[in-house]
């Protein structure tokens, strides 16, 4: 039976050699029949001049000053919590703060008659985390996904009562379009905001929660994975109930009303809960994670008469509590301390995520030698080799300046995404890559655009991209050499985009309206080395175009 099975793997290789001879021999067959009569070929390369430069998301502009500019940040797939400090020089400090609108899961409540009491009003907002062991009592220990920076880290945490309108549909579009909010209006939502709670020391780490309640004599323990596990109904984490007569007043004295009857009419009453990150000047260390909106909630625990004389002791927290789960409307919102500006330079490609920066690319830029020796423009002679070049493969090549980023490595992005600036889109490379990760997005699209290589010493070396069909599409098509957008990509899976504020389809092609949610999603940054025709360097960024010709 286990030679039969061998036999039969063999005979399935052979079949799928034969397969691939065959079709790289119809490939061959197809592409030598683009130039008639031609058997011999001659496979070269060359390097074409480009412009290179750094381009900021926004104007660059002081933060708190009335011209400052955000991105799109309502409705992430993800959202940034806590302070990323990079190792890196001018690129200071993100502080990634949140807003979010609540909603019960269940309306008309009964809270009970009488003796009605709040016992506990907590904030579940868990990390994105991996259970990694659980011990002989059910212990489990967590690692973080999504950690950047260290562990344990303080920084101040504040909660209010969020007064400002989170709007679901923008009545500029006749309540046609989503409304959106930006990264930089943290002070607008919190102008009119309710303190409830501060928190002078808060750490990010992976330690798990327990609860423990006495059931039927016996103690029961509840678990929660890592994240923001907050007691409202405490002022701070030395309090023991200083908030109890806000939340009574908030759920007790409105039973029976409309703004506990309907979703529309409590996110009218209550607008949310902004959840702001503050460094510390005694602590410039930085730690910033995502949080997982998809399983937070609100739980609003109580007793009441009914429970103090039932019969049966209440098996759980369930029992007597009111969820209210975070709906759609969630925002990031940004502070930027201590950033440099680098717009516009060329020299040295300055890449960051959030409301940062990108390169911009103008391929076939500048002048290159023909065959006689004359300098001529590179778009020229490269359209002159439409019916004389078949191309194999054109590649985008930058190098990491590791003169000027610092860090052990771990800081610098693992993935850059390669976009076609004019339609917003990324370029037809990315959507023929079959390499598609869902699991492991840094191992997606890998042929498209490669994980970053590191030295030795976990430092980044260089990126590459291959953009093989979007220059054939130039040469073969016609298609128009559009600017290209270089993009730090937390995800490269994530094709949604976001509003630049104040921009819009109808402005000029030197501005930036759109940008993808992939970069905004990373507080990382890099510094490439640009392409300069006065600098002659091994360390250049490159693009280079593989292609086949006839021999002479």
């Amino acid at each position: 039976m286990k030679k039969t099975i061998k036999s039969l793997k063999f005979i399935a290789l052979l079949g799928l050699i034969l397969v691939i001879s065959i079709s790289c021999d119809n490939d061959f067959s197809n592409i030598e029949s683009n130039i008639q009569g031609i058997k011999n070929f001659e496979s070269k390369s060359k390097l074409f001049p480009f412009v290179t430069k750094t381009k900021n998301f926004t104007p660059f502009t002081p933060v708190g000053s009335n011209d400052e500019v955000g991105v799109q940040t309502s409705n992430l797939n993800g959202n940034l919590f806590g302070v990323y400090t990079d190792p890196t020089n001018g690129f200071g400090t993100t502080v990634a703060s949140v807003t979010g609108q609540v909603v019960p899961a269940t309306f008309n409540p009964d809270f009970g008659d009488s003796n009605r009491q709040v016992e506990s009003v907590f904030l579940n907002i868990p990390y994105f985390a991996s259970i990694e062991s659980t011990d002989e009592d059910g212990a489990n220990t967590y690692k973080l996904d999504s950690l950047i920076g260290a562990a344990d880290q303080e920084f101040k945490l504040t909660i209010y009562r969020n007064n400002f309108t989170i709007r679901d549909l923008d009545p500029n579009t006749n309540f046609l379009s989503p409304q959106c909010y930006y990264s930089n209006q943290g002070d607008l939502f919190e102008a009119n905001a309710d303190l409830l709670y501060t928190d002078e020391a808060f750490k990010i780490n992976a330690d798990e929660f327990t609860t423990t309640q006495l059931v039927d004599g016996e103690t029961i323990t509840e678990r929660f994975p890592p994240g923001i596990r907050i007691d409202l109904i405490k002022s701070n984490p030395n309090d023991t109930e200083g908030n109890r007569t806000f939340w009574e007043d908030i759920f007790f004295a409105n039973q029976g009303n409309a703004v506990l009857s309907t979703r529309s009419n409590f996110k009218d009453f209550f607008k949310g809960l902004i959840i702001k990150v503050e460094p510390l000047a005694s602590n410039p260390e930085s730690s910033i994670t995502y949080l997982n909106f998809n399983a937070a909630n609100v739980v609003f625990d109580y007793t009441n008469q009914e429970e103090i004389d039932a019969v049966e002791t209440f098996t759980g927290l369930e029992e007597t509590a009111y969820n209210l789960d975070f709906n759609q409307n969630i925002v990031n919102t940004y502070n930027q301390i201590d950033i440099e500006d680098h717009n516009g330079d060329e020299d040295n490609l300055y890449l960051k995520g959030t409301d940062g920066s990108i390169a911009e690319l103008e391929l076939f830029s500048g002048t290159i030698e023909n065959e006689e020796g004359e300098l001529v423009p590179s778009l020229d002679f490269f359209t002159s080799r439409k019916d004389k070049w078949l191309i194999n493969e054109a590649n985008l090549v930058f190098y990491v300046n590791q003169n000027l980023v610092d860090g052990d490595g771990t800081n610098e992005p693992n993935r850059l995404t390669l976009y076609d600036l004019k339609n917003n889109t990324p370029i037809i490379d990315y959507f023929l890559d079959g390499s598609t990760n869902i699991n492991e997005p840094t191992l997606s699209k890998t042929i498209f655009s490669e994980v970053l290589e590191r030295d030795n010493d976990n430092k980044g070396v260089k990126y590459k991209i291959r953009l093989t069909s979007h220059i054939t599409n130039i040469l073969q098509n016609d298609s128009t050499n559009v600017k290209l957008g270089l993009f730090i990509a937390n995800n490269v899976n994530n094709l949604v985009l976001a509003k630049v504020q104040g921009r819009n389809s109808d402005n000029d092609d030197n501005t930036i309206d759109v940008v993808p949610n992939t970069s905004i999603l990373s507080p990382k940054a890099t510094i490439l080395h640009g392409f300069d025709d006065n600098i002659n360097t091994p360390l250049r960024a490159e693009f280079e175009i593989f292609y086949t010709e006839p021999e002479n």
